[in-house]
């Protein structure tokens, strides 16, 4: 099975699932980690659990907001540890995830899948001033 673990500082990763949710409906393969929104949080101690519960069979996507903070260096630790089928992706953002969680039965492999997914979250990322003064342009041309 294919497991999901959106992991961010404070409370992106609910926000972010609860459009997910919106969007394409109740995931229950999806988990979230709200770190460090307590006195003394232990991260470490919140990712142990997803990571003992892995079947020999399970994959777990981990996808942390930012890379190089301290909720992504956590997980990059415990990923360089074990010898489970964790992948980790930071950069974690709306477009990302659902193509991530729409092509979760896909037969290729998880590495495909997220390589596929990170070049379209990449594409869908626009500064739309720049598309509107283009659109202008080619509408102006027409004339």
């Amino acid at each position: 099975m294919r497991k999901f673990l959106l992991a961010s500082h404070a409370y992106f990763a609910e926000g972010i699932y609860s459009s997910l949710k919106m969007i394409i409906g109740e995931q229950s393969n999806v988990s979230t980690i709200c770190a460090y929104t307590t006195e003394n949080y232990d991260l470490k101690k919140e990712l142990t659990p997803f990571i003992e519960d892995l079947q020999s069979d399970d994959e777990l996507i981990i996808i942390t907001d930012i890379f190089g903070g301290s909720v992504n260096n956590e997980c990059m630790n415990i990923v360089g540890e074990t010898d489970k089928k964790i992948y980790l992706i930071s950069g974690l953002n709306l477009p990302l995830l659902i193509e991530l969680i729409s092509k979760q039965f896909d037969e290729d492999s998880m590495c495909n899948i997220i390589e596929q997914a990170l070049q379209s979250a990449k594409g869908i990322i626009q500064f739309c001033n720049k598309v509107l003064e283009t659109s202008k342009i080619i509408k102006d041309d027409e004339f």
